[in-house]
């Protein structure tokens, strides 16, 4: 590897010596040697899982092409693993020496970017598809290991002397690993679209590996003294009234900072520092731009911000004395409890705080309620205002409970102004208590005691904290144990109204399959022999079909009892067939005790009267004299007019209704379809299996989904359960009751169409950080 553009490494801290060029090409290359092997050694571990995936896909697929294309990919890990692994090693090697070799890689990246937009027409369809393929995993990988890739890349700066640290320049960053993984797939002559299908797992099962592999990478690095301490995200020191320097760089990139809220990225990621930036960062903007939308979550900024209102710009005063943090504390809680003092300068209605129907933490600031003095508060009020103004917009909530959580407003400002992790830390008990009540609250309804209950518990819990919160935090880890206690209770409740129904879908499943089961094996059965009296044909269609379907549900094909039931209906079968031989009427009178005995109990379990019984056995007997007969003429089958109408007379019964009706499961499983237009049914004959077939065949227990009527409404519902052996889908409200089932492939026209979508599982401040912060960054 050249040392080319290695320079000295600058003094880190006081304590530290210089490192010369070649220690720090040392210390590159066991980076760059200790992440391949880590990475290599995973992909290998995960081979015969990743071969047992492909294989699966394969035989699930419904088309040649793509069954085809997903066996030669197993094939090729199963004979072409090791150069495979080799060739990823050597390709990952060959672009981390090139990016130490080269200074001028950001311009270069910048270029080819440039170059793709100006002849993106040139590029054939493959490669683009690859390019894609490539971004998207390698911003996958990139998200999951923020936390850890904002660390190194500000190492790996320090070391290369680079005056900023960007993914761009990061020798080790996730898109030259999955990069060098397409190369090595082309090296062992992998088709495009092999690549394609091995990156995708490729990056399915390394993704969540990377913070792991990255962070011993980090470790290296502060053994060594390079940057040992980093606080990530860190903003210029507080000081009380005076302005942020504008256009100050963010420490994470775009990506980068939404998947640190998505995932609740805590210890490491000051999400504070990055939102009172992104806000700095707009304010800067909006100076310049008087057309910029404003007005909390509909545009970017509060109002104040912009001038006209009772508040202050950042960095600017409200008060001319200062305001200790606990006397805002103290004024917050007496607000908090529904006392108000002092003179309210604006039309702001007070009781609106008790009522939690409204945003109101910037009314309350610009009416004098609360004095602020400093920047850092003001932004605190404006980020839990947007915040709130997200948890309005929320449409999952209804509107009873969102009030509810909306009188939480001044409680969590209240706790953001006394720890600023709260935005970080997903861990955190009032973010954990609020993103219970968010969760609880999807499929909640006015009808139902337990609805009644919850939503009692709820308002009981919120008037706990107004009454019992001042400036300890952990009241909000016994209020949660407290409403988890009661959901755990409800949800033993619900899962027995859900096993009451799932009993009746399983058994109309059962008898649907049971009675496909059974009559192909009659059919074959009655197949064997070509002159069978009608009155056996008759007994073996109705009363012994009811038998084996009866059999079948308690045992399916693998019971002795069902091949015993299916042994007795071909020995019945063959003794009524003309007997041509000696050694057959010898082998009659051996089998013909144990055959009426089995006989007899099939119709006792059908309950059929003693008296009928025989009448049936006497029909039997007559039968089995003919074909003894017949045999012993060597002729087709010759009988008496009277022996053949009374064996006919004997078989004549009604056979008990012992199952549930077959045709059940269907009405059962078009229940959900009631709701339908005509568009939406027309969509559900399609059954391909695309990404929406797989969409719902990936969803799991206790995942909501809301579906729309034809009568335009929205109906959320949660699934309970999935069969296995058709695939329907049962879906209740959060009661188990007001079932609904679909099967498979009209659930996955209802996703194609939109007409059913997923509700995020993430919770309510993941999604509200996360919408905030692509709001405050231009992408929302």
């Amino acid at each position: 590897m050249s040392q080319r553009n290695v320079v000295s490494l600058p003094q880190f801290d006081k304590s530290r010596h210089m490192l010369s060029p070649a220690e720090v090409l040392i210390i590159l290359n066991q980076c760059c040697n200790q992440l391949i092997t880590e990475v290599g050694s995973a992909w290998n571990e995960k081979r015969d899982q990743i071969e047992d995936d492909l294989l699966n896909f394969a035989d699930r697929s419904p088309l040649l092409e793509t069954r085809n294309l997903y066996y030669a990919a197993q094939s090729l890990l199963r004979n072409r693993n090791e150069s495979l692994s080799a060739a990823l090693r050597m390709q990952f090697v060959t672009q981390f020496d090139k990016h130490i070799q080269g200074g001028d890689v950001l311009d270069k990246t910048e270029s080819s970017a440039l170059e793709l937009d100006l002849d993106l027409s040139l590029v054939d369809e493959d490669a683009f598809e690859e390019s894609l393929a490539l971004s998207k995993a390698a911003t996958r990988m990139q998200a999951n290991s923020v936390e850890e890739l904002v660390a190194l890349d500000q190492r790996i700066a320090a070391l290369l002397q680079q005056s900023q640290s960007k993914s761009a320049v990061n020798p080790l960053a996730p898109k030259l690993i999955c990069d060098a993984f397409l190369e090595a797939c082309q090296s062992v002559d992998a088709t495009p679209r092999m690549r394609l299908v091995l990156l995708q797992y490729f990056d399915n099962h390394l993704a969540p590996m990377m913070p792991g592999f990255y962070r011993k990478v980090n470790q290296y690095l502060v053994d060594k003294g390079v940057l040992p301490t980093i606080k990530i995200g860190a903003t210029a020191p507080r000081e009380r009234h005076h302005a942020p320097v504008a256009g100050h760089n963010l420490a994470m990139d775009t990506s980068a900072a939404v998947s640190a809220a998505a995932g609740g990225a805590s210890e490491g990621v000051d999400i504070f520092a990055l939102l009172q930036q992104l806000m700095t960062k707009q304010y800067t903007n909006a100076t310049h731009d008087t057309n910029l939308q404003v007005g909390g979550a509909k545009g970017l900024l509060p109002q104040s911000w912009l001038g006209g209102g009772g508040s202050a710009m950042p960095g600017s005063t409200v008060n001319l004395s200062p305001v200790s943090l606990n006397e805002q504390i103290a004024s917050l809680t007496t607000l908090q409890r529904g006392q108000y003092t002092g003179v309210i300068n604006t039309a702001f209605d007070p009781a609106l705080i008790q009522a939690g129907t409204a945003n109101v933490l910037r009314d309350i600031r610009d009416a004098g309620l609360i004095q602020i003095d400093n920047q850092a508060e003001n932004l605190t009020i404006d980020i839990v205002a947007m915040l709130f103004d997200y948890v309005f917009d929320d449409d999952n909530i209804p509107a009873e409970l969102k009030a509810l959580i909306g009188r939480l407003q001044i409680p969590v400002l209240k706790v953001a102004m006394l720890d600023k992790q709260f935005f970080s830390k997903k861990s955190h008990p009032a973010r954990r208590f609020l993103d219970e009540i968010a969760g609880v609250s999807v499929g909640w309804t006015h009808i139902g005691e337990y609805n009644a209950a919850l939503y009692e518990k709820i308002n009981e819990l919120v008037s706990s904290v107004l009454n019992d919160f001042s400036d300890d935090a952990d009241i909000f880890e016994h209020l949660l144990a407290d409403l988890q206690n009661f959901m755990a209770t409800h949800e033993a409740d619900a899962q027995s109204a859900v096993a009451e129904t799932t009993q009746i879908i399983e058994t109309a499943e059962r008898a649907q399959l049971a009675q496909v089961v059974v009559k192909d094996e009659i059919t074959r059965a009655l197949a064997v022999s070509v002159a069978l009296p009608e009155v056996v044909v008759e007994f073996v269609q109705t009363i012994w079909q009811q038998v084996l379907m009866h059999v079948y549900m308690q045992e399916n094909e693998l019971g002795t009892a069902w091949q015993s039931a299916l042994e007795t209906m071909r020995n019945l079968i063959w003794s009524v067939a003309p007997k041509l031989n000696n050694e057959d009427r010898l082998k009659l009178v051996a089998i013909l005790p144990a055959l009426l005995n089995e006989l007899r109990d099939g119709m006792s379990f059908l309950e059929i009267d003693s008296v009928r019984r025989d009448a049936i056995f006497s029909g039997l007997v007559a039968c089995h004299a003919i074909a003894v007969k017949a045999g012993l003429q060597a002729h087709a089958v010759v009988v008496n007019e009277a022996e053949m109408n009374k064996a006919i007379e004997a078989a004549q019964f009604d056979v008990p209704e012992i199952l549930p009706e077959v045709a059940a499961l269907d009405i059962v499983v078009e229940s959900l379809d009631d709701n339908l237009g005509e568009s939406s049914l027309a969509s559900t004959e399609m059954d391909d299996d695309d990404e929406y077939t797989e969409k719902a065949r990936c969803l799991k227990k206790g995942e909501w989904l809301a579906f729309d009527n034809a009568d335009g409404s929205t109906r959320n519902a949660r699934l309970s359960w999935v069969s296995g052996l058709r695939g329907i889908y049962l879906f209740t409200n959060n009661q188990g009751l007001n079932a609904m089932t679909i099967a498979l492939p009209r659930l996955a026209a209802r996703l194609r169409a939109g007409e059913a979508r997923v509700i995020k599982a993430n919770s309510l401040t993941e999604r509200a950080v996360e919408r905030l912060i692509e709001k405050l960054q231009g992408r929302g």
